[in-house]
């Protein structure tokens, strides 16, 4: 339930020392340095020290950066391979990378030369594309047998352009001819938008005759300024794009055999991030001439090896206690069983340092919670295969996507357990296989009940369960404040609405269990109303403040729709089993023929998908809506920040003291 306990840590160290303490303390991962503008705010710092950093070091690294996924991006373009969903980092020992640090310039020159065989694809496409274009252009006049380039003789002027189709070239020509403007007009070609056409005139009749014929819509064709017939450069234009075409094959062939540098360029990246991270982290750095201070925060657990790192190196250092207006990093600690469930928080935000850890808390109801909203044997069984699938299929250890697949993992034996509950598998795949191919009838009874049947009894359970969840979350908030001092504040927001809600639930429900429940359920409620009503005027000391008239009002009702919303797994959980029995039904109405076979396993195995996908993404969803917004919102404050260490944060290669 508790978050990892920090100390704060502070350092002055002496410069000709400053790298080697970065180095090691990235080796180590568990310091973070943090931002230095606190100090920089006082005087009596800003007179004695300035920033450190190198803001040409960073961005030098983050060129190379750039160009290293460049180059894989490019090997990914052309790589044959299907790429896994999710990608591992690949394991390698302290020795193993000393070795790499050692081939830094061979990677460089690996990465340069993909650059460049990338430069010279995009060069090699463009070529290609703007002869297309000039192609394009130019097929129009294939059949126009003058050099594009002849616009004019000694006597004559040549003009090729565009009129609209409805233009009759003859009346152009007789209208030219009317006003004295010996001329010819040929139509070369025809699309389906517009003509094209040359025109010969004299020259002294330029001006004349272009205003003639620009009054037809003739418009001079956009050409570019060619040597040769069209037909000649239309030639040029394929033969320019054969020639690009085969460049760029060649090279996209020696960008195929590079895919085994591939490893390279990955280990250069990650060297390139980690010399990044280095020269980040003296932007947090404060100097003097001689020295160098910075302050961070370190997990209590590990304070030991920081120190005894910190011996070996010509420095002061504390480790304190944070105080209580510290903003401390947080980073979440459970069990092996609950920590991939980090994800879900993680999702929302984390807790602040002053705070519970509510992961191993909610981390079975949301387990339970999905599992009723997907509530199918079968389905179970294919989220725990695909899950197991993934996670091995592509190593998965560590992060974001393998905590994702042991939450589905988690999830799937659940609705496994529940679709036993409510006798789902597949919906009712078997009774309807059994009866449609077999002539046979079987039935599958629910171990506990067929939602769909008793969906009074269903909606009861889920409040309950509702009530049950809304509860331990009030009890981690009596927790925090017990914890705080604040006793009678956690009976008035806490125990009287116990004794509230319990009490009107017995009011209610209770004779079913007893006929005295009812008697009791009225006097818990009447204390938890009188201790609701009293309670505030103790702890606002004084009646001005209110007698808690509004809040038990808004209590009521904020509890009431809090309840009513674990309804939703009752809509989720009849929606999964219901669409897949529709499913089924659609699927038997070809009977039993071979047309029916077909019929039946075509529908089936797209109706399930579908559902599958659906009803899966629902309950995910809805199991985290029922996690943020009812359970953290009685207790939960978050806006925590991660604990972020200096490390080696590498994407591709995990560096390891030893192999596995």
């Amino acid at each position: 339930m508790a978050t990892i306990k920090m100390k704060k840590l502070s350092v002055i160290g002496m410069n000709d020392e400053k790298q080697a303490l970065i180095k090691d303390l990235m080796d180590l991962g568990v310091v973070e340095v943090a931002k230095p503008e606190d100090k920089l705010q006082s005087e009596e710092w800003t007179n004695l020290v300035v920033k450190d950093g190198d803001e040409a070091a960073m961005a030098e690294f983050d060129k190379k950066i750039s160009n290293a996924e460049s180059a894989l991006s490019l090997l990914d373009r052309y790589d044959g391979n299907k790429k896994p969903m999710f990608s591992a980092r690949r394991v390698v020992t302290e020795a193993e990378y000393s070795e790499i640090l050692g081939k830094e310039k061979e990677f460089e020159e690996e990465v340069h030369l993909l650059n460049e065989y990338g430069s010279a694809i995009a060069d090699a496409y463009s070529k290609a594309n703007s002869a297309e274009v000039l192609k394009l252009s130019l097929e129009p006049w294939r059949a126009y047998k003058l050099p594009i380039e002849l616009t004019e003789t000694a006597c004559l002027s040549i003009r090729i352009g565009l009129m609209p189709l409805s233009t009759d070239v003859q009346e152009v020509e007789t209208e030219l001819e009317a006003a004295g403007l010996p001329s010819v007009v040929q139509c070369v070609n025809k699309d389906k938008e517009q003509m094209y056409v040359s025109v010969w005139y004299f020259r002294d009749d330029e001006d004349a005759a272009l205003e003639i014929i620009k009054r037809y819509g003739f418009t001079i064709a956009p050409i570019a300024e060619l040597e040769g017939t069209a037909e000649e450069n239309i030639s040029r234009a394929e033969q320019a794009i054969a020639d690009a075409n085969s460049e760029r094959e060649s090279l996209e062939l020696k960008v195929k055999e590079m895919e085994k540098s591939r490893a390279d360029v990955e280990c250069y990246h990650d060297i390139m991030v980690i010399g990044r991270d280095k020269a980040f982290v003296r932007s947090r750095l404060l100097t003097t001439d001689e020295t160098f201070t910075f302050d961070g925060w370190t997990p209590k657990f590990a304070s030991s090896k920081v120190e005894k790192l910190l011996e070996k190196y010509t420095c002061w250092y504390e480790l304190t206690e944070p105080d209580e207006d510290d903003d401390v990093p947080v980073r979440l600690q459970n069990k092996k069983f609950f920590a991939p469930i980090e994800f879900i928080t993680e999702m929302y935000s984390l807790p602040n340092w002053k705070e519970v850890d509510p992961t191993s808390i909610f981390s079975i109801f949301y387990i339970i919670f999905f599992g009723i909203m997907f509530g199918d044997v079968g389905y179970g069984i294919i989220l725990c295969v695909m899950s197991v699938y993934a996670l091995k299929k592509n190593k998965l250890y560590e992060g974001g996507p393998y905590k994702l697949l042991k939450v589905l993992f988690y999830s799937g034996i659940s609705s496994i357990f529940w679709g036993i509950m409510f006798g789902s598998f597949f919906g009712d795949l078997i009774p309807v296989v059994a009866k449609t191919f077999f002539g046979k009838t079987i039935v599958i009874n629910p171990l506990w009940l067929d939602p769909a049947k008793s969906p009074m009894v269903f909606l009861v359970f889920s409040c309950g369960l509702g009530v049950i969840h809304l509860f331990v979350g009030m009890g981690i908030k009596a927790y925090e404040e017990i914890r705080a001092g604040k006793f009678l504040d956690a009976c008035k927001d806490v125990f009287a609405w116990y004794l509230i809600v319990a009490g009107i639930i017995l009011m209610l429900f209770g004779a079913k269990i007893s006929s005295g429940a009812p008697g009791v359920g009225k006097i818990m409620a009447i204390v938890g109303l009188v201790a609701a009503i009293v309670l505030p005027l103790i702890t606002n000391k004084g009646i001005t403040k209110g007698l808690g008239i509004w809040d038990i009002y808004s209590g009521l009702t904020g509890n009431l729709s809090d309840i009513l919303s674990y309804s939703r797994l009752l809509g989720l959980g009849l929606a999964s089993t219901s669409i897949a029995q529709v499913f089924n039904f659609l699927a038997s109405m070809g009977g039993k023929s071979v047309v029916g076979v077909v019929m039946f396993l075509v529908i089936g195995i797209l109706g399930h998908t579908l559902n599958f996908g659906i009803n899966a993404l629902g309950a995910f969803v809805h199991s985290c809506r029922l996690q943020y917004v009812e359970f953290f919102g009685r207790f939960y404050e978050g806006e925590g920040k991660a604990f972020e260490p200096l490390s080696r944060d590498t994407k591709y290669i995990n560096v390891i003291k030893e192999a596995k």
